[in-house]
């Protein structure tokens, strides 16, 4: 279960597997801990105490190379393995070896606490490098569809045209070169500034969110209104990490919009304050449908919902009435003032 050589596939079982460990040892000990103090009794009379002991037991095992964490979660699953035996048969010797169990993992929590830290943590980890690995996944794509392919072909073009020894047609052959060479370094332009964005930096928030509306409608014929509101030199324009995460979920939400909306007229309304920044896109296309599952959010969406909690704030996307979709990203500035004042 610990072998390194799983495929990636593989691997993300135990995540899953774990995390679900996790969540039943914490709805499972809060309902031992309301059981236990309505009780008189040590052992609770419920199923919280069994289903501890197997969460933790599992989740032991899934926790490959960190031993203080593993050592940890071993002695919570014998303490509360006692306590299940003990509720068919209750003894005075089961409750103190019980107490003793969990009194050890109470100590022995503070050395292991970094290690539990990483146990809790992997899942999101985990969704963060499959979002990346996605992202990469599509540069690549771009490059050897659109650059690679073309410059192949441009070869191919040359060569032939020398072989034929026509002066004409090597000529053709060269400016025909020469055109695809220009096309594809404004590919290259593009997909840079499509992973590093320049212009929040160069620009500011406001003109870089401005800029990208504009190059999507010329690009697309879409007709996309821009209403930035607030003073933006107030606010907090050190945060290069939130603007940045504004202007990505912007990108997606566009191009969400130019990809699957079949929309004509898009408004984007960017709110400045003090306390935070929000983002809605509005388009008057397909829509979602009614109450659309979260589990079946693409890779765009899931990125934009992460983007947003990564800073602490919300992300949501639904239907606008009869036709369209509203998506909205809320970004608070809980800095704001401290910044200000330094």
């Amino acid at each position: 279960m610990c072998s390194g050589t799983a495929r990636p596939a593989t691997a993300q079982q135990p995540l899953t597997l774990g995390g679900f460990c996790i969540a039943v040892s914490l709805v499972s000990g809060l309902g031992y801990s309301v059981n236990l103090l309505t009780d008189d009794r040590l052992p609770a009379r419920s199923v919280a105490t069994p289903s501890i002991a197997l969460a933790t037991g599992v989740l032991a095992l899934l926790t490959c190379g960190l031993r203080r964490a593993r050592r940890l979660l071993i002695l919570i699953c014998c303490g509360f393995t006692v306590l299940s035996v003990d509720r068919l048969a209750h003894s005075a010797l089961k409750d103190h070896v019980a107490m003793a169990f969990l009194l050890a993992a109470s100590v022995y929590a503070v050395p292991a606490w970094p290690e539990m830290k990483v146990v809790l943590s992997r899942g999101r980890a985990s969704a963060m490098v499959e979002r990346q690995e996605h992202h990469a996944g599509l540069l690549a794509g771009e490059l050897h569809d659109e650059v690679l392919q073309l410059l192949a072909l441009t070869r191919r073009r040359l060569d032939a045209a020398r072989l034929l020894d026509d002066p004409g047609a090597l000529r053709a052959a060269m400016e025909d070169a020469s055109r695809t060479l220009d096309e594809q370094a404004g590919t290259l332009r593009r997909i840079i500034a499509t992973v590093s964005p320049a212009t929040v930096q160069g620009l500011g928030l406001a003109e870089s969110v401005t800029a990208l509306a504009g190059q999507v409608a010329a690009e697309n014929g879409l007709v996309v209104d821009v209403d930035v509101q607030g003073d933006r030199p107030h606010a907090c324009t050190g945060e290069n990490g939130v603007n940045l995460a504004v202007y990505r979920v912007a990108q997606e939400a566009l191009t969400n919009v130019v990809k699957h909306a079949d929309a004509r007229h898009v408004t984007l309304a960017l709110v400045c304050r003090d306390d935070g920044i929000s983002l809605t896109v509005t388009d008057d296309g397909r829509g979602l449908g009614a109450n659309p599952p979260r589990a079946a959010e693409g890779y765009g969406m899931q990125g934009m919902r992460w983007r947003c909690e990564a800073y602490g704030g919300s992300f949501s996307a639904r239907s606008a009435g009869t036709a369209g979709t509203v998506v909205r990203a809320v970004f608070p500035l809980r800095n704001c003032r401290k910044t200000r004042a330094s």
